[in-house]
């Protein structure tokens, strides 16, 4: 005797393996990344804005030491005229903007760093939230990764959302790109496809990602950053005006 189909029945739920953040999670996330994105803001702005300022500071008081020989050397002929005219553009021209180089250079060291010891895993997880946000966008990938489907979204999104890092914040766009730039991260990809088979999921892809691509992460950049540069800028500003001392006493 055959058994009647209970209308009670209700059919076989999918589990959601690649469901996008809840609300709380969201809001959770999104203050974990305000934090880092603070905290880089404040460590570049002030490395920044410490370094030109000192800088520009030194030369004005190297011209106010200068100034009556400059002003005196200007209404002579020849050499002298150039020489004064040299040190003018060497005060506010060329060393404001060695400064600018330098103070960039050690100011994005020091969010790289930062990041680095704070953030390195967790930059890679950005990353991937934002390469799902990117697919729940466009419908056919949105309704694969619903029905747990996942090739296309692997072999197609990620790699084209690779490139164009959409909706990621400028700073860690920037430090990503600098931590992917030695790492064939197409290959981590592909490690974690084959590595997790029929059990991925959103939230063990995202840990396999970023723990693997964080191991890779080159050594340098996750190392103090170095003043040198601006010391060299700072020696060399002190070695000319010495000179022009020498040169405008003359």
């Amino acid at each position: 005797m055959s058994q009647e189909p209970n209308p009670q029945e209700q059919p076989e739920k999918i589990e959601a393996k690649f469901a996008p953040q809840s609300w709380k999670e969201k809001i959770g996330y999104s203050a974990q990344i305000l934090k880092v994105i603070t905290a880089a803001a404040w460590r570049y702005g002030s490395r920044l804005v410490g370094v030109v300022v000192l800088g520009t500071l030194v030369n004005i008081i190297f011209f106010i030491f200068l100034q009556n020989k400059i002003e005196h050397q200007l209404y002579q002929t020849g050499q002298a005229t150039l020489i004064a005219v040299a040190m003018i553009v060497c005060f506010f021209v060329l060393f404001p903007f060695l400064y600018i180089v330098v103070a960039h250079k050690h100011a994005l060291q020091s969010v790289v760093y930062y990041i680095a010891n704070h953030f390195k895993t967790g930059i890679f997880e950005y990353f991937i939230e934002k390469s799902f946000e990117y697919a729940y966008k466009q419908p056919a990938i949105k309704a694969q990764l619903e029905n747990n489907k996942v090739e296309d979204f692997l072999n197609l999104t990620l790699p084209e959302y690779l490139e164009k890092l959409e909706g990621m914040n400028g700073t860690l766009k920037r430090v990503f790109k600098r931590f992917t730039k030695n790492i064939d991260f197409l290959q981590i990809i592909k490690d974690a496809k084959e590595t997790l088979g029929g059990e991925i999921t959103l939230k063990n892809f995202e840990n396999y990602i970023s723990q693997k691509a964080a191991e890779q992460v080159p050594l340098p950049l996750v190392s103090r950053p170095s003043w040198a540069w601006v010391v060299v800028v700072m020696v060399f500003n002190i070695l000319v005006f010495a000179a022009a001392l020498i040169l405008l006493s003359q």
